[in-house]
């Protein structure tokens, strides 16, 4: 019999059912008979995205920008506690199946400097446990995610969780050439990391996509040098 987990969000009133692929058309019936009409979610397809700010060519050169698609707040889909989100434009993986294949062309979305998204993601305004960085592949603009993930902590920014399509071994692999990976990866609370594999998506948990990806403790991993899992 399959396991059903709901996630009431007390500030928006809305009810999440995770991960209903298992459950069968007349179960979903009965729920949204209970609950009313459904809207999928998901990692990087939330219901509301905020448009970036339109920047000025002057502003570009304020300080190094990073190309995005938008950003969204009160997820409580990717990662723990409320968080705000950025969805990092362009993926040179293109996984097959991708809910967003819309994010995979470099040449879509705005750009943006890393202060101005900053400022964006920390809005008082709303509530937040931390931010999540995602796509897209964020690990494409290794020196534009450095520089957010930096000026993110300059702003008090308690907790920074980043997926990728890489793994964490072939980020380490690439950080030999590209060091900025190195350093991010330092810098990082948590690492949501592997490719959405469409077979697998059965076996997605609630902040992954597919059964393959893990979500990795970067800081316990960095202390006791081995991969310890979040839990």
């Amino acid at each position: 019999m399959p396991e059903i987990t709901f996630i009431l969000d007390d500030l928006r009133g809305a009810i999440f059912v995770e991960d209903n692929r298992d459950l069968t058309a007349k179960a979903v019936e009965h729920l949204q008979e209970h609950l009313g009409e459904a809207r999928e979610v998901g990692c990087a397809r939330p219901i509301e995205i905020i448009k970036p700010p339109i920047i000025s060519s002057e502003q570009l050169t304020e300080s190094i920008s990073v190309r995005i698609a938008g950003l969204y707040h009160n997820s409580l889909t990717e990662g723990p506690g409320r968080r705000s989100s950025v969805l990092f434009q362009y993926c040179p993986l293109k996984c097959k199946g991708c809910w967003v294949a819309n994010l995979h062309p470099d040449t879509a979305g705005v750009l943006i400097p890393v202060n101005r998204l900053a400022d964006e993601l920390l809005d008082p305004k709303y509530k937040r446990d931390g931010v999540t960085i995602l796509g897209g592949e964020p690990f494409a603009q290794p020196d534009g995610l450095l520089a957010l993930v930096r000026e993110l902590r300059s702003k008090n920014c308690p907790h920074i969780l980043c997926y990728s399509s890489y793994t964490l071994e072939a980020l380490r692999g690439k950080a030999a050439e590209q060091p900025s990976i190195a350093q991010i990866l330092e810098e990082v609370d948590v690492l949501i990391d592997g490719a959405y594999i469409e077979s697998l998506a059965g076996g997605a948990s609630l902040w992954t996509g597919s059964g393959n990806q893990r979500v990795i403790d970067l800081a316990a991993t960095r202390q006791s040098n081995r991969i310890v899992l979040y839990s």
